[in-house]
């Protein structure tokens, strides 16, 4: 359909004239009695042709006719003119005008120059026409490529890299995020790139409320903040929420329609790809585990301990990998029989199975020897986690049905990316160190993990005429004996010097003695801590001057009288363990003091026993 016609020029009769013998001919005519008045015409809408003559007050049609060309290089323009030399001059040819007419203008000549600027403008338009077809055949034959790669792809990690990468590409976002649904139906972090800084990034979502709301829709939507419109778009197949993504940055500093569009086909097929890749990998789990214990066989875990490492690499984060072993699980198969033996490691893998996330990944390595690894947690947590697990399987009735006959003896060792190594094969060393730590620790050689905490500590004091402590050849030294009466406030000040050198670090300390006191060297150092540090601090002992504390919390314990006679002081964190129990007596102070992880962690757990005390 062609389009209207702009007639400009000063002399009102030659405006009336050429408009009835265009209006004659079909066209729509649009009129203009100067150059600046056609310019405010030409800003309100597109012309097909421009009619103008060449005299005019204040801008004549030449520079008329440059300013348009100026807008659009393509602009037919006709000028009229009542002198003869007007065609093929110089100024004519410069501003690219194709058809010039004489003045008066005869009603034919109007008509064929006419037609031939239209038939130009329509050619033009044709050829655009095409062209943008053309590109969004190709665009779309592209997306229809990408879409396929997402439904063929049954790798789920490669897929939310490409779904983060291919999003960013097609919608011009120099940054993106990607959750994806994980099996309880929270929304997870997998994949993130460029501007993006991922501490305000959410690690985790619920898709209920307005968000899933919004997401059950399955149309991407734009939401603008102060910094910058963001683009989310959902993952939604069937009605159900496989993940969604956010898009930022927009090159163009804001995002179209056809980002939108392009968005809602990439978010379709990723959806089903993602659904797609949760299928394949659930039935490769199934092929992949232990027939008798369930645990996955040590040819996954280690694919999948080495997909774990490169994201960790990629996004600078951190796991942990757990090392469990039965090591008198050859006794047990002798002494009570294979079917016991079985049935041990069935209630070891059953109390795994309980305490652990739906990420986290249990394998069986050997006969007696067990991998856990932890996605997204410290050293620390490992540590935890070590913990649990032992307690776990003291509650687990198989491994109790075996225990009542005979003891397993349970180790198990830790080790965290990038802290303890990089690579599978140094942290499945350092875990094996730390377990051979824990063979050789006091707290097995003593047995300690029967006794209730007052009476671990009346043990671990001894007295002068006690035997010595045995021997540890491959643990952290303990020493008992006579102590330094200001050991116990030289060292409350230098761990806190410890945890305000590095709030961040996760820990866990407890101080105790006969009074909890405002003086008390940890209080003191602690005075100016962060709110938010990450070390969880406790004083036990009676109540006495302390008031709210920004950094401790006290535990008072009335009328207890062993804590009247003793003083400790418990200290674990990612990077030392450490325990000074001392008792005070009339000549000199008497003590216990050790760095054996497995001592302080004991010591711990049956001080939180005691006092009903909630673990970390």
């Amino acid at each position: 359909m062609a389009g209207p016609i702009l007639v400009v020029d000063d002399d009102n009769f030659f405006r009336q004239l050429a408009s009835d013998m265009l209006t004659r001919r079909g066209y729509r005519v649009v009129t203009a009695e100067s150059a600046a008045q056609a310019l405010v015409q030409v800003g309100r809408e597109s012309f097909d042709l421009i009619i103008t003559d060449v005299v005019m007050p204040e801008v004549d049609g030449f520079s008329l006719t440059a300013k348009l060309r100026e807008r659009d290089p393509d602009q037919e323009v006709i000028l009229v003119s009542q002198r003869t030399d007007v065609k093929g001059s110089s100024m004519a040819l410069s501003v690219g005008v194709a058809d010039c007419l004489t003045k008066p203008v005869e009603e034919a000549d109007l008509r064929l120059a006419v037609e031939r600027a239209m038939e130009r403008a329509q050619l033009r338009r044709e050829r655009t026409q095409l062209q943008t077809e053309n590109f969004e055949f190709a665009r779309y034959q592209n997306l229809h490529q990408r879409c396929l790669e997402f439904l063929s792809q049954p790798d789920l990690e490669w897929l939310q890299e490409r779904v983060a990468a291919e999003l960013a590409s097609v919608c011009d976002a120099q940054s993106a995020a990607l959750w994806v649904t994980d099996d309880r139906g929270h929304l997870v972090l997998r994949a993130y790139r460029g501007l993006l800084d991922k501490q305000f990034l959410a690690e985790r979502m619920s898709p209920e409320g307005p968000l899933g709301n919004r997401l059950r829709e399955a149309m991407p939507w734009i939401a603008r903040d102060e910094r910058s419109p963001v683009l989310y778009v959902p993952f939604v197949v069937s009605g159900d929420i496989m993940g969604m993504a956010q898009l930022s940055d927009p090159l163009a500093g804001d995002f179209r329609t056809e980002h939108v569009r392009y968005a809602k086909i990439l978010g379709d097929s990723a959806a089903v790809g993602v659904k797609n890749g949760r299928r394949v990998q659930a039935l490769q789990r199934l092929g992949l585990r232990d027939r008798d214990t369930a645990a996955y066989n040590l040819s996954y875990f280690t694919d999948y301990a080495s997909k774990e490492i490169y994201k960790a690499r990629r996004y600078g984060r951190t796991f942990s990998l757990l090392t469990f072993s039965v090591d008198n699980l050859p006794m047990v198969r002798t002494r009570l029989g294979m079917a016991d033996a079985k049935l041990a490691v069935r209630g070891i893998i059953k109390a795994l199975g309980r305490i652990v996330r739906d990420s986290d990944v249990i394998a069986k390595a050997s006969d007696q020897e067990f991998f856990v690894l932890l996605p997204e947690t410290d050293f620390f947590g490992a540590m935890m986690f070590v913990r649990r697990a032992l307690d776990a399987v003291r509650a687990e009735p198989e491994a109790q049905e075996v225990e009542s006959r005979l003891p397993l003896a349970l180790v198990g060792g830790a080790s965290a990316f990038p802290k303890d190594g990089e690579d599978f094969d140094e942290l499945v060393h350092r875990c094996r160190q730390r377990m051979d730590e824990r063979r050789a620790s006091l707290q097995r050689k003593l047995m300690l993990d029967t006794l209730p905490f007052w009476d671990e500590v009346d043990l671990l004091l001894g007295n002068a005429s006690s035997p010595k402590l045995p021997v540890e050849e491959n643990a952290e030294p303990s020493r008992r004996g006579k102590v330094s009466d200001v050991l116990f406030d030289e060292l409350q000040t230098e761990i806190a010097r410890e945890l305000m050198r590095d709030p961040g670090s996760r820990g866990l300390l407890y101080v105790g003695g006969p009074e909890i006191r405002s003086d008390l060297p940890i209080a003191l150092g602690l005075e100016s801590a962060p709110p938010d540090m990450a070390s969880r601090i406790y004083m036990l002992g009676r109540r006495s001057d302390m008031e709210s504390h920004p950094a401790v919390t006290p535990v008072f314990l009335e009328g207890d009288e062993r804590m009247n006679r003793h003083e400790f002081i418990l200290w674990m964190s990612e990077n030392a363990s450490y325990a000074l129990i001392q008792r005070r007596g009339l000549g000199a102070t008497w003590g216990f003091h050790s760095s054996d992880t497995a001592v302080v962690d004991g010591l711990i757990t049956r001080l939180q026993a005691e006092y009903d005390l909630q673990p970390y």
